[in-house]
């Protein structure tokens, strides 16, 4: 027990590991480059709002894979949470109650009632398929089952993958689809509910976890990057940290992209070519162009809007001071609008304004006071590396394995290594995983 597990990065990946070892009484040393915890989940103050580095929820609430890693551990209590319930969909006809199950569908006012019957026989068998048969549908992408509906129903399979995959139903795997539709059935264990810190900052998360470890003599650096993993004889002995330190360590886990890993931190053909040109298959990114709006008025009590159909550019409205004060101060509300874009987007200033400029113009036909009560505007258009986690083909178990085999003490967790479920939830749902091999492989 008094080896030190070197950990590589601080976000949700990297702290769930670390404190599922820390539990079981490991010693753990995490080293973030960055001057903050959370990695993609870090949250910032900006004239007094709490503003996150896009919209993040907590899938399925205390059935979530970052939930289970709290109760593990036991410290659920530390994190208040906020129920995000309160969703609905904005279409020409005017707002429709979204639902949070499979009979709600059958009050679904978005669509034809046809349509509602038809919808249901579609998704009840998913909902109560096992996740082995899901598998078999991992190459296949959720258009093949939706192409043939009416506008209406496909309106509202585009606002569903919003909600839980931030980006269209085009580059959706289905198996990865029928997952989420099981996590979400009650008869299966599952749930529909979303949650969101009550302190607000989505990096809430991160903190409470930094100090679960640190209250478990673990170490946590920041701005502190490593410039090698040191292998020899296909076992690994420690790291070259960023002032050339050597550092000895037997056991590594990295936890950000392994893509990134296995072309910046070993030796040149200490890691088989073919294997990091497989890898190399999931450096596939999607971006958005997301606007943090500050207002003087509530516009709106819902927590959630989702606009539908093709004549809206925005793809969701998130009230986050809806869903929680905290992220205001007095007097002002906080929301945030997004829709996906080619990440060629995100690098272009103008198309950059355009999209902006159309996202106010829909909020504004939705809610006529949005533009005399908007206070000040902050637009960013970001990439993402989270389409390895829902794209058919390199979803589950086609994704990076938690070990290269013939490598002793070399570990990897994080949404891009074998897990489902999405970005911050698919990297502790990682963790949850790889960890019964980490303590294995440090008993030994």
């Amino acid at each position: 027990m008094g080896k030190t597990t070197v950990i590589i990065g601080a976000g949700v990946g990297g702290l769930t590991t670390g404190a599922l070892l820390s539990k079981q009484g490991h010693i753990v040393r995490i080293l973030e480059k960055l001057s903050k915890l959370g990695g993609r989940t870090a949250s910032m103050k900006y004239r007094n709002h709490i503003l996150d580095n896009g919209f993040h929820i907590m899938p399925f609430y205390k059935k979530s894979a970052i939930f289970s890693v709290l109760k593990e551990i036991g410290i659920q209590d530390r994190l208040k949470l906020a129920k995000v319930d309160d969703i609905a969909f904005h279409s020409d006809s005017g707002f429709h109650k979204y639902p949070k199950g499979m009979i709600d569908l059958l009050q679904l006012s978005l669509i034809p009632f046809k349509s509602r019957i038809i919808l249901l026989k579609l998704l009840l068998p998913m909902a109560f398929s096992s996740i082995e048969k899901t598998e078999e549908w991992d190459d296949k992408s959720l258009t093949e089952i939706t192409k043939n509906l009416d506008p209406d129903t496909n309106a509202f399979f585009e606002a569903v993958c919003m909600l839980a995959f931030a980006d269209t139903a085009d580059h959706i795997s289905l198996g990865e689809f029928a997952r989420t539709i099981i996590r979400a059935n009650p008869f299966k264990g599952g749930t529909s509910e979303f949650a969101y810190p009550d302190d607000g900052g989505y990096d809430s998360i991160s903190r409470v976890l930094g100090d679960y470890i640190i209250e478990n003599n673990g170490t946590i650096e920041t701005n502190h990057s490593v410039q090698k993993i040191i292998i020899e004889n296909s076992k690994v002995i420690g790291i070259i940290e960023n002032d050339g330190t050597f550092f000895k360590s037997d056991c590594v886990v990295v936890s950000y992209p392994a893509y990134v890993a296995l072309n910046q931190l070993f030796d040149e053909n200490t890691i088989d070519r073919k294997f990091i040109e497989k890898i190399n298959r999931l450096d596939k990114k999607t971006a958005v162009v997301e606007v943090h709006f500050a207002l003087s008025s509530k516009i709106d009590s819902r927590q959630v809007v989702f606009p539908v159909g093709d004549n809206y550019t925005t793809k969701g409205i998130f009230f986050i001071s809806n869903i929680t004060p905290s992220v205001s101060p007095d007097g002002e509300h906080l929301i945030i609008a997004g829709t996906p874009v080619e990440p060629s987007v995100a690098d272009d200033s103008v198309k950059i304004k355009e999209i902006v400029e159309k996202m106010k113009d829909e909020i504004s036909s939705i809610y006529p006071e949005f533009n005399s009560s908007l206070l000040w505007e902050r637009p960013m258009a970001w990439k993402l590396v989270e389409s390895v986690v829902k794209e058919p083909g390199m979803v589950w178990k086609s994704k990076m394995p938690h070990e290269i085999p013939g490598i002793e003490g070399l570990f990897f967790v994080g949404d891009s290594t074998i897990s489902y479920g999405i970005g911050t939830d698919s990297a502790a749902h990682s963790s949850i995983l790889c960890t019964p091999k980490i303590q294995s492989f440090l008993k030994s």
